[in-house]
């Protein structure tokens, strides 16, 4: 237990007592330890230890046992212990952009990632870029100190220095999307190219004749997915691509951007008959560009976006969505990770996950 006292704050003999023990009745509770659930379950120390890492030699039954036995007296691994012990400093970063044109996403991504990790030695420490900060070098400083033991990536681009960059060092990493490197890592997508496809064949389906696609990150590999996946249903189904909506603008400027571009589409008669939007924000975007302009969403104008959160729920007239489940995305970017540090072929770590569709 740490406690900061300022330079005027003085505590007596039985102040300092009372602090640093917590009583039930009249027994002190100690800080629960392996030989304590050891001696609870009837299992060894080492087996115990082996539960509590998930180790693979450690039946389900008896793992579950005593991991319910390590929660039930509130066992908390010494992270500082363990990293003396082995080397390691078992500490997971995830480094991304702070943006303000992805809604809700860090945030869940945190929520998997952590559910996943809650119950390993591992801890969880989120490393925002700030706008305007070099990403690269903060990568080159984490893997040079070896400041974790593994690394999180997200926004990947088709050559990622920062995905190059470690992979040189041979540190552990996994992304969330992926790259054209030679060299393979660990990742888990979205089906970025299925999600355009689905959404240009749909909005055909709908009557559409030509159909924008929104997204302000051109710069990164998904955009090549979503690209193919709306070329194919365009080839298919009969309409065109506008491809004036294809710009990189960060952050709220892109966000201003696409509600006066819709404005003035809608007022001068130039406004596709269908949208895809690659995140929440931008829909509101272009709603309120449409109704500013007298335009009519559902009839002038129909939208389909992807949904990573419950925003598109609250919105009218209702949206068509594709949803990419980042709490999930977020389980499986740690559980690959974990592996991947365990030594695993990063080839056989990679997934892309398929996208849930609302109609």
């Amino acid at each position: 237990m740490t406690l900061c006292l300022t330079s005027n704050q003085k505590l007596r003999h039985k102040d300092w007592s009372e602090i640093g023990e917590v009583r039930i009745g009249e027994t002190m509770k100690k800080q629960p330890t392996l030989k304590m659930i050891a001696e609870r379950t009837g299992y060894a120390v080492t087996t115990v230890s082996k539960a509590l890492h998930d180790a693979p030699n450690i039946g389900a039954k008896t793992k579950k046992y005593i991991q319910d036995v390590a929660n039930e007296v509130g066992y908390q691994p010494d992270r500082a212990g363990l990293s003396l012990r082995t080397g390691n400093t078992h500490k997971i970063i995830l480094l991304m952009q702070l943006s303000d044109d992805i809604s809700d996403f860090s945030r869940r991504l945190i929520l998997g990632m952590a559910r996943t990790l809650e119950a390993t030695p591992y801890e969880l420490v989120f490393h925002p870029v700030l706008p305007g900060h070099d990403e690269l070098s903060q990568v080159q400083s984490i893997v040079r100190n070896r400041a974790a033991d593994g690394l999180v990536l997200a926004q990947t681009a088709p050559d990622d220095a920062r995905v190059a960059f470690a992979q040189s060092y041979d540190f552990p990493l996994v992304t969330h999307g992926r790259t054209r490197l030679a060299v393979p890592h660990a990742f888990y997508d979205f089906d970025n190219e299925a999600f355009a496809f689905e959404a240009g064949k749909r909005l055909a389906a709908l009557g559409c004749k030509s159909v924008g696609l929104l997204t302000p990150e051109c710069e990164f590999t998904f955009f090549a997915h979503l690209r193919s996946g709306l070329s194919c249903a365009a080839e298919l189904n009969k309409f065109a691509i506008e491809e004036k909506w294809n710009v990189s603008i960060p952050g709220d400027n892109y966000l201003l951007w696409l509600r006066d571009e819709s404005f003035n589409a809608v007022q001068s008669g130039t406004m596709p008959d269908g949208v895809i939007c690659s995140n929440e924000l931008a829909v509101l975007a272009v709603m309120d560009g449409v109704n500013a302009a007298g335009g009519k969403l559902g009839e002038d104008v129909k939208i389909i976006s992807r949904k990573t959160s419950r925003l598109l729920d609250y919105l009218h007239p209702e949206i068509e969505w594709v949803e990419e489940d980042l709490i999930v995305a977020g389980e499986h970017l740690a559980q690959l990770l974990l592996k991947r540090v365990q030594g695993a072929d990063p080839k056989q770590l990679q997934i892309v996950g398929s996208p849930a569709i609302s109609w």
